[in-house]
């Protein structure tokens, strides 16, 4: 987001839990104590409410008073004493200078606990400067590399400076380390910082809080997880939403729609941006997030604008559900239809590699009264091969469903495919012709592919009841491959075609009505699509399209 010059007060500011992933860093010029104070103990009260790990760099002599004022606004011993209360001089140790180098190592170190556990960190730092201490030239260059660290971390910090003790040109080189500037009444974008990227604009935050607070009891009450994003960063999430990711709330602030979602998705998400902003409707689609625990959970995204102007003010509502029981229940029924399909074919399979046996039988015999010619091991190892091919893709039907995608060959695919059921057809009366272009290359489960273009042609020898020729092929089509399977079968009437794909509608006496709709739900898994074409007494055509691999 670009930097705004819009002002807003640091009472409103301060309470907001702001870019904690791009680590917010505020120079902070004080010149009235009292409002000094109020805008500190709004600063660690926020902190404690959203349970951020806070720690405060401040004169000992204060930590008394902050503690019984914690104590009066009805925080507990315990929250209290969860913050890090350290004697501001001791960790500058400005006795002579500002020792730049061995801050930023006692920095890093101090904060190396939090970021092992990837917690919220909230720091309110009064920078201690000796009265005899000449540390102008040090404290800019300590203040940018600090930022370099902090900007780094889910960090929300404030660096306090007495304004009678700061001079303009301190000021000005302090500002190149800070995205914002804050004074006892007013907090703006610093306009020297010199990375822009990120930093937030707080008057649009505060728009955004009030339009979230007015539908905050619908979204609570939601049972779908529920997040808003203003510039890809997460401002908003429901209870759901912290229970379907393993965190609490106030984690959820630290996401940006990128560490939503898989990195396999983040194409994708780049393009639902862009039609949000021409403010075009999305289809809910399916996608992979990452909970805090690390498990991949299967889900749902719906995406909608939260904003009349998406253009210049990007914010959205994404809701999002869980699908894992309807993912497993795919799976099942795709293991079932597996099954079914390897019982099936397991007379076929039988027969078909009966044929091959009985003709090396045949050259075994000759072998044994020295009567083999060369040609005729030619003709074994052929013989072996077909065996090997057919077993090899019945175990295909046989093994556990594995979910790799891989980049594989559709045309080579469809001719395995085939081959193993050629015998089949035979028995039918039957010809299956296969035409296929090389390169093919599509990203799949070979075994799930496979099950597809089975269920399609074992279909397609069914309802050629009078024997014919079914014909498949494979070719590259722009920018997606085109798989055409086509029958001479008995064909389908339009009432029949709409109901392709339901689950239970068959036409077949003994089906399920699994088989198409596995294989339109394979297909789809996979960005493709399936038409079908029939006219009675005709045949049909089943037209596959998925995208090309290497698009």
């Amino acid at each position: 987001m670009e930097l705004t010059n819009d002002l807003i007060h640091p009472k409103i500011a301060l309470t907001k839990n702001m870019e904690l992933m791009s680590g917010t860093h505020i120079l902070y010029l004080y010149s009235d104590r009292k409002k000094y104070w109020e805008n500190m103990l709004s600063f660690i009260m926020t902190g404690l409410e959203l349970e951020h790990e806070v720690i405060l760099l401040e004169s000992p002599d204060l930590f008394p008073k902050i503690k019984q004022e914690l104590l009066g606004n009805g925080f507990s011993k315990e929250q209290i004493e969860s913050i890090v209360f350290t004697d501001h001089q001791l960790y500058y140790k400005t006795c002579q200078s500002i020792g730049t180098e061995a801050i930023l190592k006692e920095l890093k170190g101090s904060l190396q606990p939090y970021i092992e556990k990837n917690l919220a960190i909230r720091i309110w730092s009064v920078v201690f400067r000796h009265e005899e201490s000449c540390c102008e030239k040090d404290l800019p260059i300590y203040e940018q590399k600090a930022n370099e660290i902090l900007s780094q971390l889910r960090s929300f910090t404030v660096c306090a400076y007495d304004d009678s003790e700061t001079s303009a040109g301190l000021a000005i080189d302090l500002m190149k380390g800070h995205s914002y500037v804050m004074t006892d009444d007013e907090l703006t974008a610093s306009l020297y910082y010199k990375n822009r990227q990120g930093t937030p604009s707080l008057s649009l935050e505060e728009r955004l809080h009030e339009k979230v607070s007015h539908y905050k009891y619908l979204i609570e009450e939601m049972p779908d997880a529920v997040f808003v994003v203003s510039d890809h960063q997460v401002v908003y999430g429901n209870q759901t939403a912290a229970q379907l990711l393993e965190c609490n709330k106030a984690d959820l602030l630290a996401m940006t729609a990128w560490n939503l979602f898989s990195t396999e998705y983040h194409e994708l998400l780049e393009i639902g941006i862009e039609k949000l902003k021409r403010n075009e409707k999305l289809p809910p689609v399916e996608m992979k997030m990452i909970s805090y625990s690390g498990r991949v959970i299967d889900v749902e995204v719906s995406a909608f604008p939260f904003s009349r102007n998406m253009e210049t003010d990007f914010t959205a509502i994404l809701i999002i559900r869980s699908i894992y029981e309807r993912k497993a229940h795919q799976q099942l029924t795709i293991k079932t239809e597996k099954l079914s399909l390897a019982g099936q074919l397991a007379a076929s399979i039988a027969h078909e590699v009966r044929n091959p046996l009985t003709s090396i039988k045949g050259f075994l015999k000759l072998a044994r009264e020295d009567m083999m010619h060369d040609a005729y091991y030619t003709i074994i190892d052929e013989e072996i091969d077909r065996i090997e091919t057919i077993a090899s893709e019945l175990l295909v039907l046989g093994k556990p469903m594995s979910v790799e995608i891989e980049v594989c060959d559709a045309g080579k695919m469809l001719r395995d495919v085939c081959i193993l059921l050629q015998s089949q057809a035979v028995m039918r009366k039957i010809l299956i012709e296969f035409n296929g272009e090389p390169n093919c290359l599509i990203r799949c489960n070979p075994g799930q592919m496979k099950q597809v273009f089975i269920n399609i042609i074992k279909n397609a020898t069914e309802a050629m009841e009078n024997g014919g020729t079914i014909r498949a092929s494979a070719r590259l089509n722009g920018d997606m491959v085109q798989i055409v399977i086509e029958d001479e079968g008995k064909g389908m009437p339009e009432t029949v075609l709409k109901k392709l794909g339901e689950p239970f509608y068959t036409t077949k006496e003994d089906g399920t009505g699994l088989g198409l709709m596995v294989c339109f739900n394979i297909v789809e898994q996979y960005g493709g699509t399936i038409r079908v074409e029939s006219k009675v007494d005709k045949g049909t055509v089943f037209t596959i399209e998925l995208p090309f691999a290497f698009n």
